[in-house]
């Protein structure tokens, strides 16, 4: 007779989760001995029950296949919880399996704070930023709880779930008799309105499509591709949509946002009609006053979270169903051509490239955007770019020119420090035959050091670029903005001192480079795990950007065409076919 953890191990294999991600317990040591001796699913040790859920979770962002992260009662549930954040908001679909105390001290404690040893309510603390949590309180309910966790985890806007199994549960026997059995709920077919989209795109001068990252979670990219081409509408992306198309896309004009790029932002704020296909318009992507995005433009807005269509009232279509779905319903369709915009889009292009004069290298420092611009021309078109935060997020996401079977990608939602090592981890375990670069910055490498030792005992070859600006970039620019460049925290001189990380590369057993040393192509055609270290300027300008500017009111918020350093107005008068906004004007009396 099977016991449940080994119910649990035979579940995994039947969904076809070969990979799962974490560390062993007191609490569930009998989840790992019964995958353990099952032999289909290969489980990835790492160091810290954060870095599992995020590995488990780029292992999905990297081949769109579920992946699982186990963790122990206590400190190991606490740990991984901002992990299970970082999931919930990018909506990646991850299951985690939690160790508990016994049962017994589940209800002889409930009105304890803490539960037998070391255990807490987990699941209380974390129904807030999962779609699903609950605690497996019965051997028969074990396959009912992990049919629907399994369900829920990728059902309409994907996510993490969280389901604890107590330690005297793991090895209760099972009556197959008597287990209880989850049925998928039927779902209703929804109203994709396609005639209505294809209307409004005949009925306007300059259509915008801005694909995000629900294009990616529907397994729609090639299908979008195809759209793109076919309906020859100027289209943008999201970060999180960063390679659904390549850089070479005729119709293809860049990233728009607070950092942005200068060609994608006036494509956007001049465009009449804007149809947003899985991307919930973030603060990022919008600057902080959605009335001055698209502020002429109608707009549609297609997302399967029914509160991300009430979010603003701005949106004039709303669509509450699976973006794939919309994106086959656009396909059977044609629309009438836009020559007269595309080639206003074409000449925002050529006027505003990617790399600027002020993305100057000198002989002492790197400028991160040239760097990343060139560096992404020697890539493979298959490469996996794992992109964490910081200088190596900000300067990336403008600067990168992605290729056409290239996946990029890093933490949008939460953007938390540390991201990187872990899911570069969990990108490899997925990647195959693709070479793997990661692209971090010094401040956050220290968060998940760590996982420097699992790529090695892994004996995984993948390539680490770490952006040397002692300490954290971002924040000094907050603290310029702010506080007149009073630093406190941010580098060696006011408390954060970070390490040598040529002598970090030998201890973990990485092979050394540096922009002060050595050619990036010598990086990157070396065997095995390297680190390349680029030093920048300590206070390298992250810009393009749209900068806040504050004033005795507070910070006055700008209009996303206007980036940091500004243009001339006669620029923007020029560039702006539907009028200048008053910012523009009231900006330049401030500054």
């Amino acid at each position: 007779m099977k016991i449940v953890s080994d119910k649990i191990a035979d579940f995994l294999e039947e969904k076809g989760i070969d990979t799962v991600f974490g560390i062993i317990g007191s609490a569930n040591s009998y989840l790992f001995e019964s995958i353990s001796n099952k032999g289909y699913t290969k489980i990835v040790y790492v160091h810290h029950e954060q870095a599992a859920v995020m590995a488990a979770g780029a292992y999905y962002r990297t081949s769109g296949k579920m992946s699982a992260a186990i963790v122990t009662a206590g400190p190991g549930a606490a740990n991984a919880v901002t992990g299970v954040v970082s999931n919930w908001a990018d909506s990646i679909p991850t299951l985690i399996l939690s160790g508990q105390e016994s049962t017994k001290y589940l209800d002889e404690h409930r009105h304890l704070r803490m539960l037998g040893t070391q255990g807490f309510d987990a699941v209380t603390m974390l129904k807030d930023v999962t779609k699903y949590a609950n605690v497996l309180r019965s051997s028969e309910s074990v396959m009912y709880e992990m049919e629907k966790s399994y369900y829920t985890c990728l059902e309409g806007r994907p996510g993490p779930v969280w389901l604890e199994i107590p330690f005297d549960i793991q090895s209760s026997a099972v009556n197959e008799e008597e287990l209880a059995i989850f049925r998928e709920p039927l779902e209703a077919k929804p109203d994709l309105k396609i005639e209505e989209i294809v209307d409004l795109i005949n009925a306007s001068k300059r259509p915008v499509i801005l694909g995000g990252h629900g294009i990616r979670l529907s397994g729609s990219k090639r299908e979008f591709q195809k759209m793109v081409k076919q309906l020859k509408i100027p289209t943008l992306l999201t970060w999180s949509g960063i390679d659904l198309l390549p850089e070479s896309e005729e119709y293809y004009f860049g990233k728009s946002g607070i950092y942005g790029q200068r060609c994608a932002n006036f494509v956007v704020q001049n465009c009449d009609l804007l149809i947003v296909l899985g991307s919930r318009l973030a603060l990022p992507q919008t600057g902080y006053d959605i009335n001055n995005y698209a502020p002429c433009a109608k707009i549609v807005m297609v997302n399967n979270d029914e509160g991300e269509l009430h979010k603003h009232e701005r949106y004039d279509l709303k669509i509450n169903a699976n973006v794939r779905d919309v994106i086959l319903g656009l396909l059977e369709h044609s629309v009438d051509k836009k020559e007269k915009w595309h080639s206003q889009c074409l000449e925002y292009q050529r006027n505003f490239p990617i790399v600027e004069n002020h993305h100057v290298s000198t002989d002492e420092y790197v400028n991160s955007y040239e760097f990343l611009n060139n560096l992404s021309d020697k890539l493979d078109d298959n490469h996996v770019i794992v992109v964490g935060m910081g200088t190596a997020m900000a300067s990336g996401h403008q600067a990168f020119k992605t290729k056409k079977d290239q996946i990029m990608f890093t933490s949008n939602g939460l953007g938390e420090m540390g991201w990187g090592l872990p899911s570069l981890v969990g990108a490899s375990f997925a990647s195959e035959d693709r070479k793997l670069l990661c692209l971090m910055s010094d401040g956050s490498m220290m968060m998940n050091l760590q996982e420097l030792q699992t790529i090695i005992a892994y004996d995984i070859n993948v390539k680490i670029v770490v952006f040397n600006n002692d300490g954290y970039l971002f924040i000094k620019h907050t603290q310029k903005m702010l506080f007149n460049g009073n630093f406190v925290g941010v580098n060696k001189d006011t408390g954060i001192v970070l390490p040598e990380y040529k002598k970090i590369a030998s201890a973990f057993g990485f092979e050394y480079f540096s922009s002060r040393e050595d050619d990036v192509e010598d990086f990157l055609s070396s065997d095995g795990a390297s680190i390349y270290e680029v030093f920048m300027h300590p206070e390298q300008p992250l810009k393009p950007k749209v900068v806040g500017i504050k004033t005795p009111d507070g910070i006055l918020a700008p209009p996303i065409e206007e980036m940091s350093p500004l243009l001339e107005i006669c620029d923007i008068e020029e560039n702006m076919l539907i009028g200048v906004n008053e910012k523009s004007y009231k900006i330049r009396s401030l500054t």
